[in-house]
């Protein structure tokens, strides 16, 4: 007799799934090669979401210290920061908030790819992602703001790119960027709001982490303490190393030929350098609705139908109770990686006061829970242990009819992408001597179900389990183990086996090895778990050089040098706020020829300005141009900025600002010594006049 072929899941699936697999499969080839060198819980690259909390914490902490030196004023700021420079307490502090602010970047990337390839973004798992693709959002701000604080040429930049970015939406009254064309015009209050955010939004991604890890149980923050460890080392020492860049102090006058850029933050500036920001808001925009909609473009979702409570039923490849079994010990509860599971009143009047129950909007079906029940009311409808778990034992005892010792091996499908990928005939070449039985998860096995193969005579059982840090059942892989030891309930019980010595063996799956398996299948191996006390040398250097590999990706990319694409020549800049001169439109005709003289209105009009006309004239250069009136009526005052090329060397240029037809022109007129690289910036007021900045 023969064991039940591998059936398809029925999702949740996504579109290029195939893809999807190869590429996990490549990462989880990796995880396998370090995992030789470094255990899984020492690994920065298997758990990249805490290590970005731990450098967020690190980011913020040092942000905090920074304070003691920093100045959050427009006229103090650069300077407290350049007394930094050099080997000094505040400069390396300094260092260690840049530094730690890209490894948060730096990690979120790991980590959202991770996610990605895993797809781990299906099904009830769209609030983390959505909420993980808000947080990146977030982070990102915060970023850009700390780059504005520092009023540098790089800051310069930002905080001119922001106000053309925001100038690009109709929705103010006058374009923001006549704020930063010379130092003067510079809003202090704009400054100290920036630095309010800045020091504000952080209470922001509290919030966002809790709503990330809401559907989550048992949720690890951080790293372990050995690992926290040799980051601080690692970050300190580079810090110290590699001082954090400062370039020149802001001057609007001066057209910079290159700045520091860091590409972990401040890519957007570089492309806003050669792309108009309409072009960047529709960018930028589609990049984060993209994001934001992969669990809807790529996932291909189940839409369970109601039941006639009006109750959501389960999707087929969520998990479902049977009631009568329940006997309410609520270690499926315990067990559930999402939080998916709830005790509810008893709905079948038997002796126990609760019953469990799944959420289908939680459930992703990873098939912790089916291990977990042992009065096996846990089901999964599309591989339902009930109906399995005999067809693997039916074989067993035919095999054994034939005097050779017999051996199951029950290897997790999500080893290698899931049961719609499983290739049973190269498991078989794998672990040759067993009889192979796929399994969803190795979590989904019920020590039960081991007990009941042991007691019929086979000799070996062997769990194969992925061990890739991003594992469908997340938890789960590890308490197979722990349930067959004996330390975690329900509890491996040795006298209903037969009290076997040896009877039955958990082994990961390395997929950057797979030849190994078949050694360690054969020897009945265990493959040495992780401890924070088997620590050595070897250990200690493959740490080593993993962490230097991502203090460079994060150091490296913070110093990159970008060449300013602006014209080189010299650009007069003219920025005015005039008003034309008012008039009145007369309204349409109305007949009230019927109504008695001492009842009819004024002539009614819809009072406007007229547009105002500047005319610009450098050296024998003369040109002219209009410019609307701002408001909805055209009733308020024209607010435009004017950008001229200058030839080079001395010139004499004249502005000629007309607010109405007959009035005469205000005239301001001088003599330039037009140099490469630098802005002339006029500025006219109704209440200054013409001024040269």
């Amino acid at each position: 007799m023969t064991a039940p072929a591998p059936v398809a899941s029925p999702g949740p699936a996504v579109r290029g799934e195939r893809w999807f697999v190869r590429v996990d499969n490549i990462l989880a080839c990796l995880d396998g090669w370090l995992a030789r060198s470094l255990p899984a819980d020492s690994d920065p690259l298997s758990q990249a979401g805490r290590m970005a909390n731990l450098a967020l914490l690190f980011a913020v902490a040092s942000g905090v210290l920074l304070l003691i030196w920093y100045s959050s004023s427009l006229h103090l700021a650069y300077t407290s920061l350049a007394l930094l420079k050099g080997p000094t307490l505040g400069g390396w502090v300094r260092a260690v908030h840049r530094y730690s602010s890209d490894l948060v970047m730096l990690f979120l990337v790991v980590h959202a790819g991770r996610m990605f390839f895993a797809r781990k973004f299906t099904g009830a798992r769209w609030l983390p992602w959505v909420s993980g693709i808000g947080l990146v959002g977030v982070i990102w701000f915060i970023g850009w703001t700390g780059f504005w604080l520092v009023w540098d040429q790089p800051a310069q930049k930002i905080a001119t790119t922001s106000m053309r970015f925001l100038d690009a939406l109709p929705i103010f009254g006058e374009p923001l960027s006549r704020l930063f064309l010379a130092d003067r015009l510079v809003p202090s209050l704009l400054f100290f709001v920036v630095f309010f955010l800045h020091m504000l939004l952080p209470l922001l991604i509290a919030v966002g982490l809790v709503v990330h890890l809401i559907r989550l149980n048992r949720v690890r923050l951080l790293p372990n303490r050995r690992l926290i460890v040799a980051f601080s080392t690692a970050l300190a020492l580079a810090a110290w190393l590699v001082p954090a860049p400062l370039d020149a102090k802001a001057a609007m006058a001066e057209k910079v030929p290159s700045l520091t850029v860091d590409a972990w933050y401040l890519t957007p500036l570089a492309l806003a350098l050669r792309f108009q920001a309409g072009g960047l808001w529709v960018a930028l925009g589609g990049l984060a609705l993209l994001g934001a909609g992969v669990p809807w473009l790529l996932g291909r979702r189940f839409t369970p139908k109601a039941t006639d409570d009006g109750a959501r039923s389960p999707a087929p490849f969520q998990t479902v109770v049977e009631t009568s079994g329940c006997h309410a010990c609520t270690q499926c509860v315990q067990d559930c990686p999402f939080d998916a599971v709830q005790m509810i009143p008893r709905t079948d009047g038997k002796r126990f006061s609760h019953q469990a129950w799944v959420d289908p909007s939680r459930c992703v079906g990873c098939a912790v829970c089916v291990g977990s029940c042992d009065s096996e009311a846990m089901h999964l409808p599309w591989y339902d242990a009930v109906a399995v778990e005999p067809g693997i034992q039916a074989a067993a005892t035919a095999a054994l009819g034939a005097g050779e010792p017999v051996r199951v091996a029950l290897v997790a499908a999500d080893a290698l992408g899931g049961m719609d990928f499983f290739a049973l005939a190269a498991w078989r070449e794998h672990l040759p001597g067993y009889q192979v039985h796929p399994v969803p998860t190795a979590s989904w096995v019920r020590p039960k179900f081991v007990e009941r193969l042991l007691s019929a005579g086979v000799a070996r059982v062997l769990i194969v389990r992925d061990a890739r840090a991003e594992a469908a059942a997340r938890d789960g892989n590890r308490w197979i183990a722990d349930r067959l030891s004996g330390v975690r309930a329900p509890a491996f019980r040795p006298a209903r086996a037969g009290n076997p010595t040896d009877g039955w063996r958990v082994v990961d799956f390395d997929p950057s090895d797979p030849g190994r398996i078949a050694v360690e299948a054969a020897d009945f191996a265990k493959i040495e778990t992780s401890s924070l006390r088997a620590w050595t040398p070897r250990r200690i250097a493959a740490l080593a050089a993993v962490l230097a590999l991502l203090m460079t990706a994060a150091v490296g990319p913070s110093h990159l040098r970008v060449t300013n694409p602006e014209p080189v020549e010299p650009e007069l800049i003219f920025s005015f706020k005039a008003f034309g001169e008012p008039k009145v439109t007369p309204a349409p005709a109305r007949d009230e020829s019927n109504v008695p003289v001492h009842m009819r209105g004024a002539p009614a009009g819809k009072p406007v300005r007229s547009p105002v006309r500047v005319r610009l004239t450098v050296g024998d250069r003369v040109e002219e141009r209009f410019f609307a009136a701002k408001g909805i009526s055209h009733d308020g005052p024209a607010i435009d900025v004017w950008r001229q090329a200058l030839p080079e060397g001395r010139i004499t240029v004249t502005i000629d600002l007309f607010t109405g037809e007959t009035t005469e022109p205000r005239r301001w007129t001088t003599d330039l010594e037009a140099r490469p690289r630098h802005r002339y910036v006029v500025t006219y007021d109704p209440n200054e006049g013409f001024r040269l900045e």
